[in-house]
Order: structure tokens, then C-alpha cells, then sequence
């Protein structure tokens, strides 16, 4: 190998990053902060180890996401390394990784599934194999009703969350599962028992032949083969590779199953490793993302690594970085000239807040000049924040996106809502677009936890002839809404149990009341919402959610002087929010789907006390506002009710 310095071009790398470039230590973790180049940096280190002489072939790559792959590459090309050595390197995710690995141990013809919709029908019927299982003996622990079909979805999120954990793996592989020792791993006991019949279905039904991988799975399978070192008796090891260098970006990612596959990349090749990440950022949790992984376990169980800082930001300036490194307790320092204005604004009523947030995306506040609206987010921390705040910007006829959450006209409870009081007024034909009467549709049938007799006489116990029933009953009365009250009445009441019809013909005949004086308090009570949805979901955090959007939705009612011109309203609201197709639309998201973006001008509205930090002082949401301030370049906006501001605000020295 040379001495050769990799000089990039168009850029002039910071000490910091040349130490990080030409460190030659056996295993480097660079602890960076957010904004701080850290892709561009570890594209040095790449470089820089082929201008040493090191061989495409030799090097491999690992992210967690696919735009980091991207993002890497795109990093490569701007520092000016060349196309012929930039198109051999191996630049995968892990998952991509561990697939390409599993190919080679298992050979072709596992199914791949890449959209949860894929995933439905083997939940759903795993589901219904625990449910009628006639050896259950905890079945008093099951309180999901029907087909299961609303706990699909937190289901599936539970299942990532344990695969990336590999906690049933390494705390409970040899264990009966009870209630007991489910909530001792912290789990619902259905939960754990859908997954084993889950994970029974994927492998086809056998123990070492599976069926369909979805993302994340190959991740996870190879780890747990590696624990087991199944499958690797005879020939050479997969993860024997001849590797000399292994780079890992967004390494604050890292969870349980990656740190495995990692651990053992690293045990069969004499590879230089360098790893990069910030702490701070790690808020993929629900997929077991521990910053431990670049910390404590990993001195504990693969060595001690050489941590180097890459603390100053590109992205904001002097005034932010200040308050960042402050709320992270750490040292956060600006490299960028032009400083980033931190403003707080204080409210009285939430419709205060509303107002400013309009204030400044009609007077552009924050934006470069040639910047599009695009260029200004909005970021909450639990999708309900948005209701009354996109039903502020529709009435403002401000162009909006969301990210992160479906607007709130078409989350399922809402939807709900909207079909019981369609029904009450028999204005079916008052929701205009077939689309979202279907969805409305499939809205009651989902909370009435109920199904449609397919009345030819075939088996209505049948699964599969069950849903092609209700898929066609539900298109036909879509496109002809003057039939939804009989199908209303005779399938989905009908056909709902008799404690959920109770509450389903309470809540009607308050909303038949068509007044809005109490609207919140008297619907709430007759629909017990959360009750409701207990029945239907899972994951405690999807019944929250559930019992949040329908509160906001009935307050907002409550400002208008009948239900039927509420009704009305989120009628035109929808074809409002449906015509927005243009890029210029402020983006409305959740501070989760904005990691890895940032923008001219960000509004972090509801940093009040009991509101931003769920659960109370967690790491989790101590990131989850790192995350959100750091996303702005131009401007950061934060506002608070004065009566209950955030313990952060300050934590992070704003208050």
C-alpha cells in the first residue's frame, strides 16, 4: 500500500475529517453530530482506501436504508471518484446484504414481499390458527374480536420490533410461551403467539425451508442462523469473504439482528472496520435500534474501537447548534457561515398557534429566495396533532403534503366517523369520490368488527370466500351510494356483535341529535372509542391513536352549528386537500419520516409538557426533538402553550 492522500474535489476536508480519512487504527467508530458530513466523510475513508491500493472487491459497505446507499453514492461521485472505481464497490443495506448472503446458502426461490399488503393474508391467517386453536389454554387474554383485521398493522410493527431485537431468540427460545413470561419480554401474549404461527408460516411450514421474506426478515434469519451456525457444517462460511475493509453508515440504527450479522462479517474477515453514527439520531426504536450497538456492546463484544469526533454542522448555525448540543448534552459547533434563527413562540389557545403557522407560510418567513414551499415542514409527534391544524390550512387554502400519516380525512377511524354520520343523514352520495366512499366502507365493517353475508350460499366462515364477498359488495355500493344504508343496516350492523352494535346505535343517535353542543363529550361516551378499538387492534399505541383522532375530530365539530354542516365541510375539505397537486405544498409530517431530510424553515408546534413527551422523559422523545430541530437550515420555529412548556425547552437552554 502508498502513503497517497485521497484529495477530493470541491470540497476541502476539515481536521477533523482528514483524521477520520488517514486513520489506520483496526476498528474506528466516528461519532458525529447531525449535519455534520457524515456520509461525505466516510466516502473519504472509502476513497482513501482505494488510493492506498485496496481492491472494490475487498471493501464492503452496509447501511440501514436505501437512501443512505444512495446518498453514499451520490457522496462518492461529488469528491470525484472516478466511475470505474465507484462501480465495483459492494454499497448494500444490511438487509440487502443478508439476502445476497442467504441466496447463497439457500439457493433461488424464496418469495420476496415488499408491501405490508402482501403480508395481510398470512397475519390474518395466523391469526385466526392461534384464535381457534382448541388446546389454547389463555384464551381469556385474547381481546381482539372477528377477523383481526384492524390489529394487522400493529401486528406486523410488534413483529419487526421482536425481529430486530431477536428477542424471543435469545431470551425465550426454549420457553412455552405463557402470559406470564410475555409480560415479562414486554409483550401482549397474542402477540407473541401470532408471531410463532407467523414465522411458522413463512418458513412454508418447515423448519428450514421458508416460503417469503419480507424487508428486514433475511436481516434477522441470517442472524439467527448464524447463532446457531446451522447450515454452515459443510463448505466455506458465507460470511467468509476475503474482506479487508467493512464500512457501516448510519450506525445509530444498528439493532440486535444487524449488530449479529455485523459481529460475525467482522469475526470471519481481517477487515479494518469504521463505523459512523449519531447517538442522538436514534429513534428507530420500534425496529430495536439501540445506540448501545456503537457504545458499550460494542467494546463488550467485538473490541475496543477508536472513537473520533465529527462535531461541526454543515446544515445550521451558530445560534441552533448551541441549543442542540445543549438538549444532547454534547459539544454541537457550526461550520456553516450564515447563522440559523431560533424563534419560540408562545400561545394562549392552540387556534393561536394555528394562526402563527399560517402567518409564516404565507408571508414565506425562513425561506430562500428561490426555495419552493416545500422548503417549509411542519413536524409533529403523534399524527392526531394534525387535525385541527390541517382543517386551519385548508380553510387558509395553503397547498400541504403529509409525510409520515395519511391527512386525517382518510385515517380509518375518521372515516368511520364520517360513515356513521352519512348514514344518519342517508347522504352517501354527499362523499363524492367513489374511492373514498369505498374506504368508508370498509371504515365501519373494520370498528363494526363485522362482515358480509355473501347470500349464494357458500361458506361465510371461509376466510378467503369472505373477503372476496366484501371486496365485491363493497365496490358495487361504492358506485351506487343509494344502497349503502340497506348494506349498512343489513351487513355491517347486523352482522356486528351486540355489544359493538350498543355503542355503534348510541353514538348515532347522538349524532341524529344534528347539534354540536356537547358533541365531543356525549359521543365519545356513547362510542367509548377506545373500547372500541381494543377490539379491533392490538398495540396500545394504534388504540390511543385511535381514541386521539376521533376526539380531535369531534372537537372540530364542535366549532361549527350543526353536524350536518360538519359533514358538509369535511366533504369539501376533502376534494380541497385531494386538487393540491403542485410541488409547491408545505410538507406536514412526523419528525420520524423526516430523518435524513432537512429544510429551509421548520415549525415544531405542541413542545408543551405532557403533549411531546409520551411516556415522560425518555431517550426516545430527547431524540425525537433532536432529530426535529436539527432538520432546519434557514429557521427553526418552536411553539409552546405558555402555561405547559416542555421540561426540553429548557433542557436545551430556549426557555
Amino acid at each position: 500500500m502508498t502513503d497517497v492522500v485521497f484529495q477530493p474535489k470541491g470540497i476541502t476536508p476539515t481536521p477533523e475529517q482528514r483524521a477520520i480519512q488517514l486513520e489506520k487504527h483496526r476498528c474506528v467508530i466516528v461519532e458525529a453530530n447531525a449535519g455534520a458530513a457524515k456520509t461525505t466523510t466516510l466516502a473519504l475513508r472509502l476513497a482513501q482506501a482505494l488510493a492506498r491500493g485496496a481492491s472494490p472487491e475487498h471493501i464492503q459497505v452496509l447501511t440501514y436504508t436505501e437512501a443512505a446507499v444512495q446518498a453514499l453514492q451520490t457522496a462518492l461521485e461529488r469528491i470525484g471518484l472516478p466511475a470505474a472505481q465507484r462501480k465495483p464497490l459492494r454499497i448494500q443495506t444490511f438487509d440487502a446484504f443478508c439476502a445476497a448472503r442467504l441466496l447463497s446458502v439457500e439457493g433461488p426461490g424464496v418469495r420476496f414481499h415488499d408491501h405490508p399488503e402482501q403480508l395481510k393474508h398470512a397475519v390474518l391467517l395466523a391469526l385466526d390458527r392461534v384464535m381457534a386453536n382448541p388446546d389454547e389454554r389463555h384464551r381469556e387474554e385474547f381481546a381482539v374480536e372477528g377477523s383481526g383485521e384492524g390489529a394487522v398493522e400493529g401486528l406486523l410493527a410488534s413483529f419487526t420490533r421482536l425481529k430486530g431485537t431477536l428477542q424471543l431468540t435469545l431470551e425465550a427460545a426454549d420457553q412455552n410461551l405463557t402470559p406470564t413470561l410475555a409480560n415479562e419480554l414486554g409483550h401482549d401474549y397474542l402477540t407473541l403467539k401470532v408471531f410463532r404461527a407467523y414465522e411458522h408460516l413463512r418458513r412454508g411450514g418447515h423448519p428450514d425451508r421458508f416460503d417469503f421474506r419480507a424487508p428486514g426478515d433475511a436481516t434477522y434469519d441470517l442472524a439467527r442462523m448464524l447463532l446457531s451456525d446451522d447450515g454452515f457444517l459443510e463448505g466455506e462460511h458465507p460470511m467468509a469473504l476475503g474482506l479487508h475493509l467493512v464500512l457501516v453508515d448510519e450506525m445509530h440504527d444498528t439493532n440486535r439482528a444487524m449488530f449479529t450479522v455485523l459481529q460475525h462479517l467482522l469475526r470471519q474477515n481481517p477487515a479494518v472496520f469504521v463505523g459512523v453514527g449519531d447517538r442522538d439520531q436514534v429513534i428507530h426504536a420500534v425496529a430495536g435500534a439501540d445506540a448501545r450497538f456503537m457504545g458499550e456492546d460494542f467494546a463488550l463484544e467485538i473490541g475496543t474501537p477508536q472513537r473520533l469526533p465529527l462535531t461541526a454542522s454543515y446544515r445550521f448555525g451558530a445560534t441552533l447548534a448551541t441549543h442542540v448540543g445543549r438538549l444532547a448534552g454534547k459539544d454541537c459547533v457550526s461550520a456553516r457561515p450564515v447563522d440559523t434563527v431560533v424563534h419560540l413562540t408562545r400561545y394562549e389557545q392552540p387556534k393561536e398557534a394555528h394562526w402563527h403557522i399560517a402567518q409564516v407560510i404565507a408571508q414565506r418567513t425562513g425561506l430562500s429566495p428561490q426555495s419552493s414551499l416545500s422548503e417549509l415542514a411542519i413536524l409533529l409527534r403523534q399524527p392526531h396533532q394534525s387535525v385541527d391544524l390541517e382543517n386551519h390550512l385548508l380553510d387558509k387554502g395553503v397547498d400541504y403534503r403529509t409525510v409520515g400519516f395519511d391527512t386525517y380525512l382518510m385515517r380509518p377511524e375518521v372515516l368511520f366517523v364520517r360513515g356513521l354520520i352519512a348514514h344518519v343523514r342517508d347522504e352517501f352520495a354527499a362523499i363524492e369520490q367513489v374511492q373514498t366512499r369505498e374506504r368508508v366502507l370498509r371504515a365501519l365493517l373494520l370498528f363494526c368488527n363485522s362482515f358480509v353475508d355473501s347470500g349464494d350460499g357458500s361458506d361465510d366462515t371461509d376466510p378467503d370466500a369472505r373477503q372476496l364477498a366484501t371486496d365485491k359488495a363493497v365496490k358495487d355500493v361504492a358506485s351506487q351510494p343509494h344502497l349503502a344504508t340497506y348494506f349498512v343496516e343489513n351487513h355491517v350492523f347486523r352482522n356486528a356483535s351486540p355489544h359493538t352494535r350498543r355503542q355503534v346505535y348510541a353514538a348515532l343517535d347522538v349524532l341524529r341529535d344534528n347539534t354540536t353542543d356537547r358533541l365531543l363529550e356525549q359521543f365519545t361516551e356513547a362510542l367509548a372509542p377506545q373500547r372500541l378499538a381494543a377490539r379491533v387492534m392490538v398495540r396500545s399505541e394504534d388504540i390511543e391513536q385511535v381514541k386521539a383522532n376521533i376526539q380531535g375530530l369531534m372537537a372540530s365539530a364542535a366549532t361549527f352549528d350543526s353536524i350536518e354542516s360538519f359533514f358538509r365541510a369535511m366533504n369539501s375539505r376533502e376534494l380541497r386537500q385531494q386538487a393540491m397537486r403542485g410541488k409547491d405544498r408545505v410538507v406536514l409530517s412526523s419528525i420520524e419520516a423526516a430523518k435524513g431530510l432537512e429544510y429551509d424553515h421548520v415549525l415544531l408546534p405542541g413542545l408543551n409538557r405532557g403533549e411531546f413527551a409520551l411516556g415522560g422523559n425518555t431517550t426516545d422523545n430527547r431524540n425525537l426533538l433532536y432529530v426535529g430541530m436539527t432538520r432546519a437550515r434557514n429557521q427553526l420555529t418552536v411553539l409552546y402553550d405558555a402555561s405547559r412548556p416542555s421540561k426540553y425547552l429548557f433542557d436545551a437552554g430556549l426557555l
